[in-house]
């Protein structure tokens, strides 16, 4: 573990330390040494040298994978240790998570400690305002790593301008463009850096035979029954990301003129051809992307490796290279997300008292060291990985896998600010145009807020929106047939949420 010579630090350390053997006396902690007798008490400096008992912590925690993490591994045994707590995951399918996280906060018979995928859905934010969950936000800047949270990351989770829970660390703006290379090659095009170039490289992936196979058989970009780029195709057309502002008011992205923009893009690579016609049946993109058919695919850069090692089954000479964003009227700009996937929440239900929560940042804040990073996401090298040559090569051992939880290791991490990325070339060049598309990110002013209206009705008055735009592209409906959509979202409660999300914003602009 990482030594420090700050005196504060040290002190901070040592009362920490002293957290968490007083909450394991108090809550659900370990049980005291047993006694010698009056005549061998210990003196009061050897009493003092004592470790701390280990803090009993339990997490509710989704699980992907039908072998939880295994408790008797290695990776589990230095988690404990380097946490100083006596750790029980509670791993719950994730097909069934959400309705068995209801349940469980509804009964109020809740673990130290439950994930929270979306804390904005309104059983949770209902609970947050009831009491139910400890404030976390004040006594962050008191941990050495989680004093190093993203502030944006912190805002997206916060509820009524609060934060009540632990974010799981994501990069900021994940999405770009990964590209067919090889058909580049073929056809003597470069990279496209701006919508332009784009459309011209999507018009040649479809006519110009990029494969070489002497077959009328390619498309340019895929897509599918939600566009999985239509957020940073907004955002490259001088779109908002989701939201804006404007004189003080909050309006939603469709009632801006770079929507319609887009839409008609999108409209006009329907109408050419240039994407699959049949996108508003496809639930995955990325298949027809694996199959080698198709040259472009916007979404999250996290997709390209997978989708590369697919494409050469059908195509060995199958390459594949990425682009952040594409240059359009307002220049370069990326989406950002929130920063984080789901949040640890701590139940004041289940733990009482000031002493408990500090034990509990003390974890994550220790989970959160380099050393740690690194065993969530990668495993201890010798048993989950080894480097060859440079290179990460993952364990085939099944119980080296199953010690790991086949990756759900990684679920535990707070923080990934220190991971050392191993992979292809690919890989390194995600996590380099991620670190770019951070810089030119474009934010949702409303990540923070909550609009009781749109908790209610946000999927209805979204899939209106979606039905419309998908029957624009498909030439189903005209300029006309739209306006009368978004006023159709206004009247059914669309008005309301901007009114309830502007109440916010300038509530907050207050402050």
């Amino acid at each position: 573990m990482k030594q420090t010579t700050n005196p504060k630090a040290i002190a901070l350390a040592s009362l920490l330390t002293l957290t968490a053997g007083v909450a394991a006396g108090c809550g659900g902690g370990g049980a005291a040494a047993p006694g010698t007798g009056s005549a061998a008490q210990p003196s009061a400096s050897a009493e003092a040298a004592k470790p701390a008992a280990p803090y009993k912590l339990s997490i509710m925690m989704p699980s992907f994978n039908p072998e939880p993490m295994s408790t008797d591994g290695e990776i589990f045994k230095k988690i404990q240790s380097a946490t100083n707590t006596e750790l029980k995951l509670n791993w719950v399918p994730s097909a069934t998570y959400s309705d068995k996280l209801s349940a469980t906060v509804a009964s109020g018979e809740l673990p130290s400690v439950i994930t929270v995928l979306n804390q904005k859905v309104p059983f949770i934010v209902n609970s947050v305002r009831s009491g139910m969950f400890w404030e976390v936000g004040p006594y962050l800047k008191d941990y050495p790593n989680l004093s190093r949270m993203n502030p944006i990351a912190l805002n997206a989770i916060s509820i009524d301008g609060k934060v009540y829970g632990i974010y799981r660390e994501r990069d900021l703006a994940r999405d770009g463009v990964t590209l067919r290379k090889d058909w580049l090659d073929n056809l003597g095009l470069k990279e496209p850096k701006t919508i332009d170039e784009f459309y011209k490289v999507l018009k040649a992936f479809t006519n110009d035979d990029p494969d070489k196979n002497g077959k009328n058989d390619t498309i340019g970009l895929v897509e599918q029954q939600v566009p999985a780029g239509w957020r940073s195709m907004l955002a490259w057309h001088g779109g908002p990301a989701d939201w804006e502002v404007k004189d003080g008011k909050v309006t939603p992205a469709h009632l801006s003129p770079a929507y319609l923009e887009t839409m008609k893009f999108y409209k006009k690579l329907y109408d050419e051809k240039l994407m699959n016609l049949d996108f508003a049946v496809v639930k995955d993109g990325r298949q027809v992307m694996n199959k080698g058919t198709a040259g472009a695919w916007v979404a999250n850069l996290n997709d390209a490796n997978g989708i590369e090692e697919q494409a050469k089954k059908a195509d060995p000479k199958a390459k594949v290279t990425l682009v952040g964003a594409l240059e359009g009227p307002k220049g370069l700009r990326s989406i950002a997300g929130t920063g984080s996937y789901g949040i640890f929440m701590i139940p004041k239900t289940s733990v009482k008292t000031e002493a408990e929560l500090k034990a509990i940042l003390n974890y994550f804040d220790k989970l959160s060291d380099k050393e740690m990073q690194n065993m969530l996401y990668n495993g201890i090298e010798g048993r989950q990985y080894t480097v060859e040559n440079g290179q990460y090569k993952k364990t085939a051992d099944p119980k080296m896998l199953v010690e790991y939880g086949m990756g759900d290791s990684s679920q535990l991490a707070v923080l990934r600010d220190q991971v050392t990325t191993f992979g292809p070339e690919l890989v390194h060049q995600r996590d380099i145009v991620w670190k770019e598309n951070a810089k030119i990110a474009i934010e949702n002013p409303v990540n923070a807020f909550i609009s009781d209206t749109y908790s209610e009705k946000g999927k209805e008055l979204e899939k209106l929106i979606e039905d419309a735009r998908t029957k624009f592209i498909m030439g189903a409906i005209d300029e006309n047939g739209w306006k009368k959509a978004v006023d159709q979202w206004l009247q059914n409660g669309g008005s309301k949420v901007i009114e309830e999300y502007t109440a916010e914003y300038n509530k907050a602009a207050k402050k």
